[in-house]
């Protein structure tokens, strides 16, 4: 089995280097080229407290990358709005789940025991950010829809921040951890109808495997 790599810009767990670095030096004349390049690379970082905090290093094969968090959120957005027949801009939600997550192309992804603070971390994300839409050439509301998620001021972002807690904790369910032991995350969520969808997850996950670092804890 291969070792796993890291980053060498944030020492993030990666499958592989950003392709972005292969061709940045040719003269890619499509924007939309280096644009995807950038982007892609989300399919490569692995989501890092899976590794660091939950799961182990040694179980780094089967973590989920940050674009699968992504498009799992954006499917999950679309389904409970639609379950529920909720009046939030479904499209927005979709975006916003997207697009929630670009900064970390050079940012990374920290986790609650990387000790950053909100405002750091605010701040290295959205340079990230600003540093991908350089190569951008077309009219977009990325920096703005990103802005929005960060600040929770709209409905449909504040619904998609619960959602990324939502998606989390079924993700756990996933690995085959007991999901009441998240206790954070879980308190996060306060709409009846995911409220609703954790308790039976919980229930489902009763007597599985309690995440590393809690039962590190409990030691």
């Amino acid at each position: 089995m291969e070792n796993i790599l890291k980053d060498k810009n944030n020492s993030n767990y990666i499958k592989k280097q950003s392709a972005y670095e292969q061709y940045k030096n040719k003269d890619i004349k499509n924007d939309l080229i280096s644009f995807y390049y950038q982007f892609n690379h989300l399919k490569d970082i692995y989501r890092q407290g899976w590794i660091k905090d939950l799961l182990g290093e040694k179980h780094y094969t089967k973590i989920e990358s940050i674009a699968d968090h992504s498009w799992s959120m954006a499917m999950l957005a679309i389904s409970v709005i639609e379950k529920y027949k909720l009046n939030y801009d479904i499209t927005k939600c979709i975006k916003l789940s997207i697009i929630h997550e670009l900064g970390e192309i050079y940012a990374g992804d920290f986790t609650p025991n990387d000790n950053i603070t909100k405002s750091k971390k605010h701040e290295l994300e959205k340079k990230g950010i600003e540093r991908l839409l350089k190569v951008v050439n077309f009219e977009n509301d990325f920096l703005e829809l990103w802005e929005e998620y960060e600040k929770q001021e709209t409905e449909e972002a504040c619904f998609v921040k619960q959602i990324d807690k939502l998606e989390c904790i079924m993700q756990a369910s996933c690995y085959g951890l007991d999901v009441s032991y998240l206790e954070t995350i879980k308190y996060n969520i306060t709409l009846p109808y995911l409220k609703e969808i954790i308790e039976e997850v919980i229930n489902l996950t009763d007597g599985n495997d309690i995440p590393l670092n809690i039962k590190n804890n409990l030691q």
